[in-house]
């Protein structure tokens, strides 16, 4: 299981901050370099601006989009992004769908699957970009062209003589954190009513979205979309839904040692074909269930992870995923003692030590080491 998109779920509910510190900054040959002061006469973009110019983007597609004869029947509204850091809109309306409907797929009669096809962006009609949203898509333009810069690692060198450069951006925008931002920029919209001048249907939905489909279904449509419609519109969802919470209560009887070893499988699940994947449901939703247990989870975890340095040369796959789980499962446990924030750092060291290809792993052990629980 990739533990990413817990940690993306982290931030899309706010419980994990877009960190402040660092910029990456665009210079003219395209390299990107990384500064912890923001260049002098150069733009520097903020969370605040990113949110805001997204936002006028949209607005400027909103407003064309209802002055043309497609403007009826509007059933939907997505601002997409991808790990590529490209950003679109995706709008569509009845009549679309219903000629593409009987042109490529009337020999399929599965109400879910049509379901399913009525809200795959990929067979929306009407797809915006950058150059649809006046001055404002330069910015996409130029936060596309970060699509290297790593997340982890910030291996670029700073800001050389001979460098000129473009535009400056918080490194947490960069660092993953342009996901909150894209769903913020549609809270915003809706909050705004930029979808008034649009001939919607009474089930309208605006959302945000990304490639990764346990993340939209569990947390990023759900931000934006009613319950009452949200279950109108996905009324498989309701039944999967009821399913998962039987499942969180089953688990709820259960200690940190136990459950642990009950997940074990889903954490090694590398193709996501386990229970609660299979109801949409993402790996934040299989940690976030584990909050009840408070400190006796990180104890539990920190015993795991301790285990684990006696035979660091000697291990494979499967138990990196289990590290890998067990450090993000910490972030669930509540505040750490002090204690427990020491043996975070020591552990950092020690697998650091031992294989410098550990790194990640060490760089979120010495997060924890720092971190407040909102949990």
């Amino acid at each position: 299981m990739n533990t990413y998109y817990s940690m993306l779920g982290r931030l899309l509910h706010g419980k994990t901050p877009i960190h402040k510190e660092g910029y990456y900054i665009l210079c003219e040959d395209r390299h990107v370099r990384y500064n912890l002061e923001g260049p002098l006469n150069v733009k520097v973009i903020d969370t605040e601006q990113f949110v805001q110019t997204i936002v006028n983007g949209c607005k400027e597609v909103i407003q064309s989009f209802s002055k043309s004869q497609d403007n009826q029947e509007v059933y939907a509204f997505s601002l997409y992004v991808n790990e590529y850091k490209s950003i679109y809109i995706y709008i569509n309306n009845i009549p679309e769908f219903q000629k593409k409907l009987h042109d490529q797929y009337s020999h399929y009669e599965d109400p879910s699957y049509i379901n399913s096809l009525k809200y795959n962006l990929g067979d929306f009609s009407f797809q915006f970009w950058s150059k649809h949203m006046s001055e404002f898509g330069q910015l996409l333009d130029d936060f596309e062209k970060f699509e290297d810069s790593p997340s982890y690692e910030r291996d670029e060198e700073p800001l050389q003589p001979g460098d000129q450069p473009v535009i400056a951006l918080e490194a947490g925008i960069i660092d993953s954190g342009y996901y909150a931002l894209i769903l913020e920029a549609v809270v915003r919209l809706k909050a705004e009513n930029a979808f008034d001048s649009l001939n919607t249907t009474p089930n309208f939905i605006a959302f945000a979205s990304t490639d990764n489909d346990y993340l939209n279904y569990s947390i990023m449509m759900r931000k934006t979309i009613e319950p009452d419609v949200f279950y109108t519109v996905f009324p498989d969802l309701r039944d999967m839904d009821a399913r998962f919470e039987v499942w969180v209560s089953q688990n709820r009887r259960l200690s940190a040692g136990d459950v642990l070893d009950h997940l074990q499988d889903i954490f090694l699940d590398n193709y996501n074909s386990s229970f609660p994947f299979s109801v949409n449901r993402c790996a934040y939703d299989i940690f976030e269930q584990l909050g009840h247990l408070g400190n006796s989870l990180a104890e539990e975890c920190l015993k795991r992870l301790h285990n684990y340095t006696t035979t660091i040369e000697q291990l494979d796959r499967e138990q990196f995923d289990l590290i890998s789980s067990y450090i993000e499962a910490l972030y669930f446990a509540g505040e750490l003692t002090l204690e427990q924030k020491s043996a975070c750092s020591q552990l950092a060291n020690r697998f650091l030590e031992q294989d410098e290809d550990l790194i990640d792993i060490a760089r979120e052990l010495n997060a924890l080491s720092l971190y407040s629980s909102p949990f």
